[in-house]
């Protein structure tokens, strides 16, 4: 048997599926959901197909010619990209918890494979995959989707301000969430590396380390506050996400009331944050912001 028709046993010495190389997997992929005449069952958590017209284009005509069409995607707000590029083909994204499998078939041939539906992994990744072609094959796939995805689908989707929160800038979300949290107008900007906030009738700093993923806040503080705050620091800056200190300023320079972040997270660039994070962090700068402003009221 050569390399190229190199076949793995689903149960050794009775039935076996072709191993599908990088390059073969998107074709039969194509060929799975051509060849379909009664339905069509996708599981792929994550999905872009802006760039794959040719997937896009089966799929639209596979809809056309009456193939039903069970298309499973990843439930998670940070995904909404995913089903979104479902449902603008005129299809369904049923959404599923934890979802990680990616498979294709339908009632005459599928395909197991490493490969989301992804025009980048369909260009860039090296993938790899098994074709199916037996019917006890797609039995057991079927049943797998019984058993193992659909207990999984999510009848309610993310809220509509958790995927504002997937999609905007950090900076915009940051400025509208202090907004809210004080009923007052805030300003949020970035230059320097850093951004500055202005609220609460203060500016405030806050700044990543992109080396070591920390981040940091400053407020300024007059020199009567800076003198007050180790007598203070107790009563006011008492949140254990932060380690809080005072720059005291010199020639010119103001004195800084100081919030080191002790989470490292996951990622410097503050766009990029997972919802749990980003949700997280807002609210732990929103505590920093609020402590300088009672102590600054005291």
């Amino acid at each position: 048997m050569s390399y190229q028709t190199l076949n793995c046993a689903l149960i050794a010495g009775i039935r076996y599926m072709k191993i599908l190389q990088p390059h073969q997997i998107s074709s039969e992929v194509l060929e799975v959901i051509h060849s379909a005449q009664q339905y069509l069952i996708l599981v792929s958590p994550y999905v872009k197909l802006t760039q794959w017209q040719q997937l896009a284009a089966a799929l639209t005509a596979a809809k056309g010619r009456g193939v039903r069409i069970d298309f499973f995607v990843r439930n998670d707000p940070d995904n909404a990209g995913s089903w979104e590029q479902v449902e603008a083909l005129g299809l369904k994204a049923r959404l599923v918890s934890n979802l990680h499998a990616k498979f294709y078939f339908s009632e005459t041939s599928g395909v197991i494979s490493s490969m989301n539906l992804l025009a980048s992994s369909n260009s860039n990744s090296i993938e790899i995959g098994c074709k199916l072609e037996t019917q006890t094959e797609l039995d057991e796939l079927k049943s797998f989707v019984k058993r193992f995805v659909v207990p999984h689908e999510m009848s309610e989707r993310p809220t509509e301000a958790d995927l504002y929160l997937t999609k905007e800038r950090f900076s915009v979300a940051l400025e509208h969430y202090i907004a809210d949290q004080t009923r007052r107008d805030a300003r949020v900007t970035f230059q320097k590396d850093e951004f500055e906030i202005r609220a609460v009738s203060n500016t405030f700093f806050l700044y990543v380390d992109k080396a070591t993923n920390r981040l940091f806040l400053s407020a300024i503080v007059s020199e009567a506050e800076a003198g007050a705050f180790e007598a203070r620091r107790s009563t006011f800056f008492t949140s254990p996400s932060f380690r809080y200190d005072l720059d005291r300023g010199d020639r010119g320079h103001y004195s800084m009331v100081e919030g080191a972040y002790q989470p490292r997270l996951s990622t410097a660039y503050l766009d990029n944050l997972r919802l749990p994070e980003k949700k997280q962090l807002l609210a732990e700068v929103m505590t920093f912001i609020k402590s300088v402003r009672a102590f600054k009221d005291a």
